[in-house]
């Protein structure tokens, strides 16, 4: 089980519409009231060395994925994926990967 602010997941989806299709990929720190996107790797990596705790947030445009494939994470390393459903729908998943099978977690909005 994960639970984030109302919120903040309002503003994870407003910033992923406002993008348009092009990559997101964000930290989201626990209690945060938004998370802080990043489009370099290296920048990324350290601020998610220097907060273990860190949640990774990203969308599901290929340079997204590829640079959060390319990330050195524990096994209990959390994400969010921001999806879109077939009718157009954004929503979020989250998720661990463990052993490289995605585990889905509840999400839980406050």
């Amino acid at each position: 089980m994960l639970t984030i602010k109302r919120s903040c997941s309002y503003k994870i989806i407003t910033r992923a519409v406002q993008l348009d299709g092009k990559p997101l990929v964000a930290l989201l720190n626990p209690n945060a009231d938004d998370c802080e996107p990043y489009l370099d790797r290296h920048q990324l990596q350290t601020s998610l060395n220097a907060s273990p705790d860190a949640i990774i947030v990203y969308n599901q445009q290929a340079e997204a994925l590829a640079l959060v494939k390319s990330l050195c994470v524990p096994a209990s390393q959390i994400f969010i994926e921001i999806r879109q459903d077939t009718k157009g729908v954004l929503g979020l998943h989250a998720m661990r990967r463990r052993d490289h099978d995605p585990e889905t977690l509840e999400l839980i909005y406050q």
